[in-house]
């Protein structure tokens, strides 16, 4: 009798973290589990291994304190869950989710919970539950679940500076210029087209702090570049200068993140225009705050020129401050405007600042979460004689699975 009592809590829990939308399967018996008592108990202490992808497992843990975490993509996503009234469990990250539930009596291996709020139906089967695992019969989709995580949990995580999930982020940039060099009728006519790809493989050293080694490549579609008596020469394709920088992240359980490291550039422009044939490398920092809400911070580096061209020297403060507000469904408020100061540069052409604005959609796409966003930087300030007017980038960032 005790063992029938454990293979019914541990079928009945199967289902609470299987979360498999599918078409609607048709029984004669469908029963729903109701009782308050009965689902907090079935609930504390159950587990699940959710296939998200092929070589991509989730794995839920529910908490009999409320407390729950879901594994996926090498990122931990900390949840608190409650079963509300009689007849329905909720758990809550970015949002709140509730579902209900029904067992198939003809087939008690099989299960459909209903969302609350948006009525649709997941269908579940235990495949094996003194396993505790569960199939999953097709990829997970923007809700989540008990046992997957949702879009807004991914984006929240992806805009944490110290997230532990792999990225292949790729940006596109249309730079409007503007300026008043002597002789030059066309500056506000001016611009860029470009893409910068940079992939992020944190190595995590402990559970709050990884290591980052993230180069930047940049890939110059289009450039105006100004030359001597006010004309301007249209370069690219070409391969810009290669920056990168390698870190260290530690989390700490206030939600502040602090980040240090080197940040270096190479001389790698296949036109002489668009690179400054120097070795740059100086020291990087960084702060943010993680909250439930979003993420607030500001990263800072300095750069001098270690060797190559000797002619003039580079001396570059350079920064980013970021931002994101978490809204529903994966969508975000948000933004990473650069900035720099040039030491080196005559006076009024030494500062480039903008402000900006944006919003990014975090989705799943064949299993894959895939973040998209859009931002306008204005350009508050920027060098008198030619500089940035104003920026729009697109960015396309998928997430991947580690090699380690």
């Amino acid at each position: 009798m005790k063992n029938e009592k454990n293979m019914n809590r541990l079928s009945i829990a199967a289902f609470l973290f299987a979360c498999v939308a599918s078409p609607l399967t048709y029984a004669d018996n469908w029963q729903p589990l109701t009782g308050a008592d009965t689902l907090q108990k079935l609930v504390s202490g159950a587990t699940a291994e959710i296939v998200l992808k092929p070589g991509v497992t989730a794995v839920g843990t529910y908490n009999a304190d409320g407390t729950a975490k879901i594994e996926a993509w090498n990122e931990t996503f900390r949840r608190t869950w409650s079963v509300k009234g009689d007849d329905q469990v909720c758990y809550s990250d970015v949002e709140t989710n509730c579902y209900s539930f029904e067992q198939n009596l003809d087939d008690p291996a099989e299960y459909r919970a209903r969302n609350v709020e948006s009525g649709e139906v997941f269908m579940f089967r235990v495949t094996d539950a003194e396993a505790r695992t569960f199939a999953r019969e097709t990829p997970p989709d923007n809700e989540g679940g008990f046992g997957s995580p949702s879009a807004a949990e991914v984006a929240a995580a992806l805009s944490d500076p110290n997230t532990n999930m792999g990225t292949m982020n790729i940006q596109f940039d249309y730079i409007r210029y503007d300026g008043n060099i002597a002789g030059a009728s066309s500056a506000s006519s001016a611009s860029a087209t470009r893409m910068l790809f940079q992939p992020s493989l944190p190595y995590k050293l402990t559970d709050t702090m990884n290591l980052f080694i993230r180069p930047a490549i940049p890939v110059i579609f289009s450039q105006d570049v100004p030359q001597q008596g006010g004309s301007f020469s249209s370069e690219g394709v070409d391969l810009g200068d290669i920056s990168f920088d390698a870190s260290l992240a530690k989390s700490l359980p206030s939600g502040m993140v602090l980040l240090g490291g080197l940040a270096g550039t190479l001389p790698t422009a296949t036109n002489d225009s668009l690179g400054l044939n120097q070795w740059l490398l100086g020291p990087e920092a960084a702060v943010a705050m993680v909250k439930p809400w979003g993420v607030l911070g500001v990263l800072v580096s300095h750069q001098w020129d270690v060797a190559g061209e000797d002619d003039f020297d580079t001396s570059i403060t350079g920064g980013q401050y970021f931002y994101a507000f978490n809204l529903k469904d994966g969508w975000q408020i948000n933004a990473s405007p650069t900035f720099s100061y040039n030491h080196k540069a005559s006076s009024g052409n030494e500062t480039t600042f903008p402000l900006g604005i944006g919003a990014s959609k975090t989705t799943f796409l064949g299993g894959r979460p895939y973040k998209f966003g859009l931002q306008f930087w204005h350009y508050v300030e920027s060098p008198d004689n030619f500089g940035p007017d104003y920026q729009v980038r697109f960015t396309v960032s998928p997430v991947v699975k580690l090699p380690w």
